[in-house]
């Protein structure tokens, strides 16, 4: 989204389908959708106060607040990435807020005669609080422009105002200071500059009532080391809450529903935000991080362990105690570039020239993009070179370099004058390029560095090969060249593992993660055919790919998201229809003592050479 934003070159279109400007909108219609209602609801039910003092006080706060920061994420990479997540996460953490402050006698060590008449304010110092834990973050961290109708497009400050309702607008997230942890506090500290936004006159006086009270608010909005006690208690663990449901953490507690997100995926955002917060170092002596043009390189077993560390602190439960299990799951889901021997560890020297600085380590190596989705961090002002265990640099006929980064100038620059210009350009002539896909397929770039466009293509240099016995492909002798080019349909097969279905369908039958001609397996081997049974494989890699999932879901509409699926299967045309036309086909299951019927997607198994090994299964008969 933000390579997009920030775009200089744009092309036209007179009528796009999805808007790239959302409209400002008033605290109270932000607050209309039925889970942000349900949500107030619930907060209300939570405060015994009259209807007129709730609109007055406390629904004037929240108001205030969504009309504050409209539909900006919550963070940049973690937690509510999505537009509207500030606002979601931070109802959803006044909820459980409200409900933790009912645990504790407030105020704090005060006569029981004090209780009744202070407890209301200390509650609704805690809401406050809640509201301006986040807030700091359209100061410091996102850069908002908008316009008003027959208006030039202007750069917008909280500090002076409100974006006006009806006016387009549109958000990033700053750059962030390099190799510090400074920002990762720096939005706390802010928020402070905001707070008298959420009060309302008689509010604040009654809050000025208690002043250890306002101490407590201070220090904790200000994110001060001391001072904040109890408000900083409920302030963290409401936080803590919604946190915690949304990147997909089990707490343990008993009002903690999760979101079923996969270990890889949890892997790479915690190295993110990691990374962004400063925790770990990158481009210098020392540091766990290195970024190269088309390579961001991870020193293996300290930086995952503070990964493993980082998502035990978040309550996430199930992750392994071995930061080598950590490897193995990023591999097998495609995130790293694998070494020549297919493994997930490179050996590599680090030459910071600059410093005079030289050091050997082993590193995890992903593909910029995956680290990177949104922006292109600064390079690395050295050289990364891949070596062998013995120390030497590795051929480059054993490297296989990922594609360059097709856009370079993404994520440079920041919204100053000439942006705004841009962006008045672009509202009035033009419409946002359509990015593509970030991430590049791995099968692909092997494929191409093997040399295999095209089946013809590489049966042609197969023939060339063996025909002239003192020739070399791709830095090999001619007998290992003989074994390097494949047949014709093991080059085919290739070419069809380019689908990230039939990659992954692929991947986990040879593993044995996928059960085959097995009672209940999904898969079934056939004379003439593989037989996927429907829907159960489709949705199984659905679940196991859960962005894939709702990149589909988009596209799916109405219908079922594994249609989807059995569409790109389509275009590939290996699929087997039967007598009705239809791409489903019936199957009769035979066994000992009963008989059944399957309904399966039918794929040409002379596509799949690897699956030559598997004997036909005889109790699967086809109705065709």
């Amino acid at each position: 989204m933000f390579k997009r934003l920030m775009r200089k070159e744009l092309t036209s279109s007179p009528e796009p389908k999805t808007p790239e400007y959302a409209v400002a909108l008033s605290g109270k219609d932000l607050l209309k959708q039925p889970k942000r209602t349900e949500l107030i609801s619930r907060v209300k039910r939570l405060f015994s106060v009259t209807e007129q003092v709730w609109n007055k006080h406390y629904l004037y706060a929240i108001e205030q607040f969504a009309e504050l920061v409209q539909e900006v994420p919550a963070s940049e990479i973690h937690h509510h990435s999505e537009s509207g997540g500030l606002i979601d996460h931070t109802l959803e953490a006044l909820y459980a807020g409200v409900r933790i402050s009912q645990g504790y006698i407030l105020p704090p060590n005060a006569e029981p005669e004090s209780i009744a008449e202070s407890a209301d304010r200390w509650r609704f110092a805690a809401m406050i609080a809640i509201l301006s834990h986040d807030l700091g973050k359209i100061v410091t961290d996102i850069e908002v422009v908008y316009r008003l109708p027959e208006k030039q497009f202007q750069i917008w400050h909280p500090w002076y105002g409100n974006i006006p309702p009806g006016a387009a607008y549109r958000y990033r997230f700053r750059r962030k200071i390099e190799n510090t942890r400074l920002a990762k506090t720096l939005h706390e500290k802010s928020a402070m500059s905001l707070l008298p936004r959420l009060l309302s006159k008689e509010a604040a006086t009654w809050l000025f009532k208690d002043l250890e009270l306002i101490s407590q608010l201070f220090s904790t909005i200000s994110h001060s080391t001391f001072g904040g006690q109890v408000i900083a208690e409920i302030v963290r663990a409401a936080d803590g809450a919604s946190v915690s449901k949304n990147v997909g953490a089990n707490t343990g507690k008993k009002a903690d529903h999760t979101n079923t997100i996969p270990l890889y995926e949890k892997l790479i955002v915690s190295l993110r935000k990691l990374v962004n917060d400063g925790d770990l170092k990158r481009n210098k002596p020392g540091a766990a991080v290195w970024v190269t043009d088309q390579d961001t390189w991870v020193v293996s077993k300290a930086t995952m362990e503070a990964v493993r560390i980082q998502l035990i602190n978040e309550g996430h439960s199930g992750i392994p105690k071995n930061v080598v299990t950590l490897f193995g799951i990023l591999n097998d889901h495609d995130c790293l570039v694998p070494n020549p021997d297919g493994d997930s560890v490179w050996y590599a020297e680090i030459n910071d020239h600059g410093k005079n600085w030289q050091q050997k380590l082993t590193f995890l190596r992903f593909k910029n993009e995956i680290i990177w989705p949104t922006s292109q961090p600064d390079m690395f002002d050295g050289t990364v070179t891949p070596i062998d265990r013995n120390g030497n640099p590795l051929e480059i006929s054993q490297v296989v370099e990922p594609d360059p980064d097709p856009d370079p100038k993404a994520g440079e620059g920041h919204l100053d004058h000439q942006r705004t210009e841009t962006h008045n350009n672009e509202y009035n002539q033009k419409t946002p390029k359509v990015a593509s896909g970030p991430v590049t397929s791995k099968i692909t770039t092997a494929h191409k560095e093997k040399g295999g466009a095209e089946p013809e293509e590489a049966k042609e240099k197969q023939s060339q090969v063996r025909a002239q016995p003192g020739s070399k492909a791709h830095g090999l002798t001619s007998e290992k060249a003989v074994e390097h080019w494949k047949t014709k349909r093991e080059v085919q097969e290739d070419i069809l593992r380019e689908n990230d279905f039939l990659a992954w369908l692929l991947k986990g039958i040879a593993r044995r993660q996928i059960r085959v001609n097995e009672p209940k397996a999904p898969v079934h081997i056939l004379d003439g055919h593989v037989a996927l049974v429907t829907p159960a494989i489709f949705n199984l890699f659905l679940d196991k790919n859960s962005l894939k999932k709702r990149l589909y879901e988009k596209r799916a509409g109405d219908k079922r998201v594994y249609t989807v699926l059995q569409r790109e299967l389509e275009v590939l045309d290996i699929h087997q229809r039967g007598t009705d036309g239809q791409n489903i086909v019936t199957v009769s299951v035979e066994g000992q003592r009963s008989k059944s019927e399957l309904k399966v997607y039918l794929l040409n198994r002379a596509c799949f050479p690897s699956l030559r090994a598997f004997a036909a299964n005889p109790a699967i008969k086809i109705h065709l």
